[in-house]
């Protein structure tokens, strides 16, 4: 993103963001992982249950981890991902899974399968991954404290480690 803010990015995107459907028990996903949408319709309200605002992650320090079902890959990567928002929620990391191209239901049944227990975002149109450059899954992205995408990889990596270490403890 070349130093644009992300999270501006994402505010303009949920400022119209609603539910594809009213919330429903299968929208909750195991421990505390819920869904929210990335998709717009201009014409309905706004469910504040079915989405996180970005103003939640201002200051923060975000794993972005873009994912579908049907990829292979994302399922080998999901354990990697859940043991470093473990590792790192203490520090203060957010980790939110994008799940690109798919419908809440077959989301939140891949969800339960995966043991995905972070935040999940739809993004069921791909306007968000197209956006962010995340076509190719899985895609990680390290979002730093003022909203910037500092790093792009496909795994969690030693490097990834390194730049996720020196955001949240910076000398």
């Amino acid at each position: 993103m070349n130093g644009r803010p992300w999270l501006l990015l994402l505010v303009a995107v949920l400022a119209g963001c609603v539910s594809a459907r009213p919330p429903a028990a299968a929208h909750q996903l195991p421990a505390q992982g819920r869904l929210f949408d990335l998709s717009s319709d201009p014409g309905a309200g706004r469910d504040s249950s079915s989405f996180v605002a970005a103003e939640r992650y201002r200051g923060k320090v975000v794993v972005l981890d873009f994912w579908a079902g049907w990829c292979g890959e994302c399922k080998r990567t999901v354990p990697q991902i859940t043991r470093l928002a473990s590792a790192f929620s203490a520090d203060g990391l957010v980790v939110v899974g994008v799940n690109a191209g798919e419908r809440s239901d077959d989301v939140a049944t891949y969800a339960k399968e995966l043991g995905i227990g972070y935040p999940i975002a739809l993004d069921p149109e791909l306007a968000f991954s197209d956006q962010l450059g995340a076509a190719n899954l899985p895609v990680l992205l390290v979002v730093d404290r003022t909203g910037s995408v500092v790093h792009r990889s496909r795994h969690v990596d030693a490097e990834t480690l390194s730049v996720i270490r020196r955001l949240l403890h910076p000398r």
